[in-house]
Formats: structure tokens, sequence, C-alpha cells
């Protein structure tokens, strides 16, 4: 925000203060003053009056003048290019010794011909070119007939003398948005006196207008009639503050509403009265339909963006612009003005959303005082009064859903110093205080109340008072003393530890992590979601409809990556992503995997597609890098109905009988869903919570028998949807300890086998810890085994 030293002055005395000085003590006081301009600047400058203007003997566009500069300084020869240069003409002159922005004037010969100063343009004094007409900017600056030839305080007589301070305004110090409280700033800073304009209400009609709001996104709306107004070109004190504070001027209205917005922070809006059909404004957020704007654009107005309806027809875009057909112009007489209060999340999705960014709609955004209404119209009133001539001023008509209440705050000394690690005392705490216009009631010596500035919208709790006493007081008073710290041995949770290993683990496998958004969109929110569903988190405001809401799975986001690098021919990927879930009902770490394409070894000498048992093999490495035992763990077989993955080819996952992933290779449509082309692919997404949590024995050492093992191979055939791992889980349980392994080595179905059934053949590895196995022993084992496959699955067993 652009601030203008010259206005601050009216209200503060800056007697003694550099500028310079003035954006120091702000910037430590937590107020950043990113630059200090002068709007204008030059030494030696005097009015003067061009009294004979001849060409140049050796230019053509060059004229020799004669310029009278006083009594003081008589008449100078100056050689000017001007095209606008000519007798009678009062000007700026710059006497040689002057020093402009850019240059240092000298006296000189230019084509023979000696000249002593030089006319300026007011680009020459360094005014800011956005300000200037192209007129103004062609040659040098015209004065009024009435300027008074020999005054040295040009810049004064300009309304140029003046310095802009441009504060970094935070979102935490909305308040600081308007020239009244950086005048309350600087007066606390100082403990100088503020005295801001007291403005009497004149009333001179009862106006038939009324206001009224339909949606709690406008608590606050206040109206004031004004009629027999004359638009007319700003006066020049009312031109040059704004052009100070980076505002073109247009007429005395319009630079009368922005004047004040600068002044107050609370934006108005100002219709033309003649142009409304009925004496009324409403604020309703149930609009929907076209908007012709000041800008004479066509804007889309959609449900819940904030309008300003008459007749239930938009008069305004609340807090951006306004309508073109309620707009003041030159023949306008009467008028309403506006001073309302908007939802701040609202005007920035507007404003955002339509890319319509303004001075109001920033201040409506950062959040403005909504009990200032009255005092900012009657303000605004008695400016119009004086610069537009209006005589006749109406009572204002309000509408209000907010009550106002004291804001207390209470706090006390010790907690101050404690936080601050400062010894303040009473006195010191006090008097900042209430520099910055906090009302304190003390308790006893330590404990008191601080009735916080209706104006600070920030301050809130004790922490914010210490703020403000160590701001102001200065950060010098915090004592520079080394904090004790225990010396600790870090190290990481034992959740940390298995999160790390797996990482490990995968990465040690030729995988590769990736990392992708925890937010997607609505559309892909359900895609790949092998796991239960969960109601998931929106974002109020999103920044974008592809990032909107929280995603409760891993799977696609990783399939889009899959995607993304197959398109640009790295064809063969192993991915995986491990990432933190959440949800309206769960927070739980996933793990996802994406093997795309062929598993490639010595180079590219021995290739391999990927299937199911690599990410079945996966799986089971995961689970024994963390020291889960195989029996604590199974895999079911699973047929998708989605068309995600291929059936017959994928597998639920089960740990403790809970249901904690699934992995598979993908169904033919979803890898045409995903370009992935013609190639082979194998996904796994799991709910590793309970992996991370569960309890594990330590590995303990047990020696390798030093008796021999016995293998006996089995053949049976049975029903064709039995699995393998049913199988085998059977031959454990029923050798017990003895059987060490079993393992599948055939499995057949065709000629010789009846339809629906297959045969397979197994070998069962028996070991005897204590002794060698009998022939006897092992015989009834496998006895053992045959009954109950045979009791379990309806086996029968094969001899040959």
């Amino acid at each position: 925000m652009l601030v203008s030293l010259k206005n601050i002055s009216q209200y503060v005395s800056l007697e003694g203060l550099t500028p310079e000085a003035i954006a120091d003590k702000l910037t430590f006081s937590g107020v950043e003053v990113e630059e200090v301009k002068y709007l204008a600047r030059g030494t030696h400058l005097v009015i003067g009056e061009v009294v004979s203007c001849e060409p140049h003997p050796n230019g053509d566009y060059l004229h020799v003048l004669n310029v009278y500069l006083g009594k003081k300084y008589g008449t100078s020869q100056i050689v000017c290019g001007a095209p606008n240069a000519r007798v009678g003409l009062k000007v700026i002159v710059a006497r040689v010794g002057a020093i402009l922005p850019q240059m240092e004037i000298k006296k000189g010969i230019i084509r023979g011909v000696e000249s002593n100063g030089m006319c300026c343009s007011l680009l020459e004094l360094g005014v800011d070119a956005k300000y200037l007409s192209e007129y103004q900017k062609a040659g040098i600056e015209e004065l009024p007939h009435d300027a008074l030839v020999g005054e040295e305080n040009v810049l004064g007589y300009l309304g140029l003398d003046d310095v802009v301070l441009n504060i970094k305004v935070l979102a935490n110090r909305p308040d600081l948005l308007s020239v009244f409280n950086i005048a309350r700033e600087i007066g606390a800073i100082y403990n100088r006196e503020v005295k801001l304009p007291e403005v009497p209400p004149k009333v001179d009609f009862n106006t038939r207008l009324v206001v009224s709001s339909t949606t709690d996104k406008c608590p606050q709306f206040a109206s004031k009639e004004i009629r027999n107004i004359v638009i007319k070109p700003s006066p020049k004190w009312l031109s040059s503050s704004l052009m100070a504070m980076g505002i073109r001027s247009i007429n005395n209205i319009v630079d009368i509403g922005n004047y004040v917005m600068v002044m107050t922070g609370q934006p108005l809006h100002m219709y033309d009265a003649d142009k409304l059909a009925r004496a009324e404004l409403t604020a309703q957020d149930d609009y929907e339909g076209d908007f012709i704007a000041l800008d004479e654009k066509t804007y889309k107005i959609n449900l819940g963006d904030i309008v300003i309806c008459c007749n239930n027809k938009p008069m305004c875009l609340g807090g951006v612009m306004g309508s073109l057909e309620c707009a003041v112009d030159e023949k306008t007489k009467n008028i309403y003005i506006e001073a309302a209060s908007f939802d701040s999340a609202t005007i920035r999705h507007t404003s955002n959303r339509l890319g319509l960014a303004s001075e109001s709609s920033m201040r409506f955004i950062k959040g403005t005082n909504h009990f200032q209404a009255e005092f900012v119209l009657n303000y605004a009133a008695n400016l119009i009064n004086e610069l537009c001539e209006a005589k006749e001023n109406s009572q204002i008509v309000s509408y209000s859903s907010e009550i106002y209440e004291d804001r207390i705050v209470a706090c006390s000394i010790a907690k101050i110093n404690k936080r601050l690690g400062t010894n303040f005392s009473k006195d010191q705490i006090k008097e900042v205080l209430e520099r910055l216009n906090f009302v304190l009631t003390f308790k006893n010596d330590n404990e008191f109340s601080a009735l916080v500035p209706i104006y600070r919208l920030d301050v809130t709790s004790d922490a914010d008072l210490s703020e403000e006493v160590i701001r102001l007081l200065g950060f010098e008073n915090v004592e520079s003393i080394l904090p004790r710290l225990d010396t600790k041995v870090g190290m990481l949770s034992e959740r940390q530890k298995r999160i790390k290993n797996l990482r490990t683990l995968l990465l040690s496998k030729g995988l590769d992590e990736c990392v992708t958004y925890s937010l997607t969109s609505k559309k892909k929110m359900n895609e790949f979601n092998l796991l239960k569903n969960e109601e998931h988190y929106f974002i109020i405001n999103p920044l974008t409809d592809e990032r909107e809401v929280f995603r409760t799975h891993i799977l696609s986001s990783l399939l889009e990556v899959a995607s993304y690098n197959v398109a640009r021919q790295n064809k063969n990927l192993a991915l995986f992503e491990i990432s933190q879930m959440i949800s309206k009902s769960s927070r739980n770490e996933h793990l996802a995997i994406v093997l795309v394409g062929q598993k490639l070894s010595q180079a590219q000498l021995k290739k391999e597609d990927y299937d199911f048992y690599h990410v079945k093999g996966l799986v089971e490495a995961i689970f024994a890098s963390l020291g889960i035992e195989p029996s604590r763990y199974r895999f079911d077989r699973l047929i998708d109905n989605n068309q995600e993955l291929h059936p017959g080819k994928a597998a639920a996952i089960f740990f403790q009988n809970k249901l904690v992933g699934k992995c598979g290779e993908l169904h033919p449509s979803a890898i045409e869903k995903y370009d992935l082309g013609k190639t082979s692919a194998a996904v796994l997404e799991m709910n590793i919570e309970l992996l991370l949590e569960a309890r594990v024995s330590e590995i303990k050492m047990s020696p390798i028998s030093r008796f021999p093992s016995v293998s006996r191979d089995l053949a049976f055939v049975l029903k064709q949807e039995i699995a393998s791992n049913d199988v085998i889980r059977v031959v454990k349980k029923s050798g017990g300890a003895l059987v060490t392994n079993c393992e599948v080595f055939d499995i057949y179905q065709g000629e010789g086998i009846a339809e629906g059934k297959k045969s397979m053949a197994i070998t069962v590895t028996y070991l005897k810890d204590g002794g060698t196995l009998t022939e006897k022993e092992v015989s009834d084992l496998e006895d053992k085994i045959k009954f109950e496959l045979t009791r379990q699955f309806k086996a029968e067993i094969r001899t040959s």
C-alpha cells in the first residue's frame, strides 16, 4: 500500500522526522516499509514565464527562449527542444546547479548557443509516467496562467512535495489498509497526539431508500442519499493525494470514493439514484445470470456470488465491481452511497474466478471493520458537499445482523514478561498499550484486562498483547540467553523404523519411489479404490477442480504416473509409494506398487513380463522384512467385478484375518484406460497400518539339525477351484512339527483328468530334531496327510 506522508501529517505531527527515520521505525515495529519514494525531486527550481521564443539558428527542432524568472533571478536564455514552447507560457525552470533525479543542470553551449538552465517536464522531475497525459509527456509542463513567476517552492505549488511509503500489509494487519490507522500507528510509535477528523451528520431530508440483506455473507449494509451534485474535475490537493497513493484522478465524485476508501479502509460504491427502478438495494447470493460491469464486459454470476440487487436485478457485484446500468457519469445529479461488509472468502472466490482484482476487493478479502459505516458515510458526504456543491443530504439507512460486543482480553504483567523474556514494568506496559488505544483496567498490580480498539481485528488473545508490547518497546529488550537444552540421543520410533525398512527393501528390489499429490478430483476419487470406501474430506476453496478432494488410496495416482512415463517411451517401470491416507473416519499409512512392462536382468539379456507372482513375491518379502510369520497372513483368490483387476489373477491379502490389501494383474480394460499399451501390468495397494503396529517376536537362532530330512512326493486329483495354498495349509497342520516344508511342483489338467478337476503333485519334507525318522514314522505321517486331504477336499490319491 502506498501512503502519503503529506496526508499523514494532517493527523499527526511529523516535525523533526525524516521519511527514512519513519520508515525504519515502522519496519522495526512490524509494519514493513519496502520503499521510500519521493513523488518528485529537484533543487534550484523556479517558476518562469517565456518572454521570447525564437528558432535555433542551427537546429530544426530547437528554440532559443528568454525566460523571466522574477526579480531575484531576472531573465535567462535557455535552449529548449519541446514542441509546445511559446511566448507567454508559464514553465518550471531548473536553474544552473539544479540536481534532478536523472541529471545535474550545468551551463552549456548547445549548437553554438549558450543555455543557462532547462525548462522541465514533470517526467524530468521524477513523476511517474502513468499519471501524465501523452501531451504532458511530449513536452514541457504548462503551468496555469495565475502561477506566480519567481516562486521557488515549485513542488509545493504543484502538490508534488510529498514522500510516499510503500508498505507491505501482512494478512494479520488489515487495519493498516487505512491512512487513519497508519497515522495512529506512527502516533503510537513516537508517542505523539493523533487528531482524526470528526464529521457531524448532516440531514436535510428523509430518503425513501430501503436497504436489506438476504444472505449472511453481507452482515452489514448502510447507505445515504445525496442530491444535486455537480460532476467536475477534482481540485489539485485531491488529485495530488491520490497520485501519491497510486490512484489516477478521474473526476471529483469517483476521486472522493477512492480517497475515502484509502483514508478509512472502507470501500464505497456509488449508484446513480435516478437510474434505479425502485428506491431499494438488497444484498443477496441467490442470483444466477449475466452481469454487465463498469468495464462494459459481461460476466457470469454464479449462485453464491454476492450481488446488490434492485428489483431482483444486479446493480453491483458486491465488493468487486459496479454495474454499467446504474453507473455514475457526468450527467448524474442524485446518488446513493453504499458502505457494506462482505464475507472475505466469497469475495476472494468471486474475484479470482472472474479475474477482477481491485483495491476494494483486496480490502474485503483481508477484512474490514464492520462497525464504522456511519462515520465513513458522513465523512464521504462532507467531502461531496464541499467538492461537488451538493446541498441536500439524507439520513443514513442501514441493515445489520451483527451486534458489536466489546473485545476484552485478560492478561497480566508477569505473563507478558514470561512470554517475551523481558522485565518490563507495569508502567511501561500500560503506557505502550494505551498509546495503541487499548483501554486497560487493572485488578491488581499484576492482572489486567484490555479493551481492544474496534479497528484492531487482529488482537484476540494475550499473546497478541505481548506482541504489541515488544514491537513498540523494541526487541533489543529481550535478553540474549542461550537456551538450556537436555542432550538426547535421537532415534526413530519403531513405526518409523519399519517404514524406513520397507522403503529400503523396495529400493533394493529395484523399485523407484514416487511422491504424488494427496489431493485429487471428484471424478477420480473412487477410481481403483481396492479397499473400503470411506467419506472424503473436501477443500472448501480449491485452487483447481483437479485438486479438491483428499484421496483415500494411492493406486490411481501411481497409475497416472505410469501412464505419463509409458507415453514418453519409458515402458518398463517398477514404482512404489508410501503415504498417509486421510478420511473422515480414519488415518492410515498405505503402500502402493505398480509394475509395468518387463523385469530386466543382466542389462537386457534376460527379460520377464511382470505378472501376479512378481507382486505376490514382493508382498511376501514385505511381511518377511517385518518379521511376520507366513502363518499370520494369507492370500485369497479374488474375482474383481469392477474391471480393475484381472479375474483369476488377483488376490486379497489378509493379515490376522483382516483384509489389508489387494494385488494382481491389471484388467485389460484398465490397461487400455490408462494407455499402458500392449504390455503386462501388476499392482498392489495395502493398508500397512496393522503391519506397522503388529507385535513380532525376536528372531531366534536355531541350530541346523544334524539328522537327515526325508522328502516324499504325493499326487492326487481334486476339484479345480481348490487353491494350492489351502492344500499346503492342511498338509502342514496334519503333519505338525515334523513337516518342515511343503511345495507344489506340478499341476495338470487335460487328457485323463475329469472335467472340473485337476491333478496336483506336492513334495513334503519331514525332519525330526531329536533323531532320525524311521520308515514307520514317515509312513504314518503320510497316511495321516492323505486321510485329511481325502476328508477335507475329497481328493483321490494317485498311485502312478
